[in-house]
């Protein structure tokens, strides 16, 4: 069967051949790599259907849960347009891997599956059209479309923390391990590991998050700890962050916290600079972390010191 013949029948789209129809074509284009198919069919932007902005909806599983900060990208696509493509499906294809969604769809033709944001500005900026690409085998279930957006914006890198997080919650359910999710997203299994670590953290320290008041490399840590030690080893973080950034300044706590500060300790040491004292310093530290760290944390932390 044709792609037109597995699509169906659609004015806007039958006098254009579509360039890329795999899937695998549609990732390549989303990390900006060029296939030999697209080079062969000669695709520029004359012959880029376009769709009117009332036939698009955004996708309403889209891993990104708020489309933010698109005022920057409206003022430029006013001067230029878009130049890359959004990546959408039929109404058709969507609702068959997510029935009963109607409503979430509105009036809409198509849904976008990678350019949420852009279609968001091409809104703002009062735009009557935008190129798409078409390819209804991106909707074959709703975990596919999951995969496929979270790919996109991975590779988009446009995603919060903790979105991010719970997209490849999802995705370590449908492939069965994080190793299976790191190897579809062509990323290592620290990488997945660390980043699912944000949604073990305390309520608390995923509103820091959230608040940009604690960095995401020291949630990122912080998040594989057990809990009641969180809170602790993100205020000691937050100091040594702090101390390197000014050392003559005392540093204060980077986020909200309700609980007592830790009592002073009981016989202050004398600051030195002889390596001796560095190497006796190091030596309590490893003792510390191997008492509070399981075997696998320690393994992950040394991948972030390293890294």
């Amino acid at each position: 069967m044709s792609k037109a013949d597995a699509l169906g029948g659609s004015a806007t789209f039958d006098a254009v051949a579509q360039p890329m129809s795999s899937r695998a074509a549609s990732f390549a284009a989303f990390a900006g790599h060029n296939t030999a198919e697209e080079s062969a069919a000669g695709a520029t932007a004359t012959n880029t259907p376009r769709l009117r902005i009332q036939q698009l909806v955004r996708n309403p599983y889209n891993p990104r849960v708020e489309v933010k900060s698109i005022e920057d990208m409206a003022d430029s696509l006013t001067g230029r347009g878009i130049i890359q493509p959004l990546t959408v499906v039929t109404r058709r294809a969507f609702l068959q891997a997510h029935p009963g969604q109607e409503h979430a769809l509105g009036n809409a033709e198509y849904v976008v599956v990678d350019g949420n944001r852009r279609l968001a500005g091409a809104e703002l900026a009062g735009l009557d059209d935008v190129p798409v690409h078409l390819d209804d085998s991106l909707a074959q279930d709703a975990d596919t479309l999951l995969e496929t957006a979270l790919t996109a914006a991975v590779q988009h890198e446009d995603l919060e923390p903790l979105d991010e997080a719970k997209a490849l919650e999802r995705l370590v359910q449908v492939h069965g391990s994080q190793r299976a999710v790191a190897r579809a997203l062509g990323k290592s299994s620290g990488w997945v590991t660390q980043r699912l670590a944000l949604l073990k953290l305390t309520p608390e320290l995923q509103k820091a998050l959230e608040d940009k008041t604690l960095p995401v490399k020291i949630a990122r840590t912080v998040g594989q700890l057990p809990q009641e030690q969180q809170h602790s080893a993100a205020q000691e973080a937050l100091a040594q962050r702090a101390k390197k950034k000014e050392p003559q300044q005392k540093p204060a706590s980077a986020y909200p916290v309700s609980t007592p500060p830790a009592p002073a300790a009981k016989a202050p040491r004398k600051e030195s600079v002889t390596s001796g004292t560095q190497e006796e310093d190091l030596a309590v530290l490893a003792a510390d972390l191997k008492r509070r760290l399981t075997a696998e944390q320690l393994e992950n932390l040394v991948a972030l010191l390293i890294s």
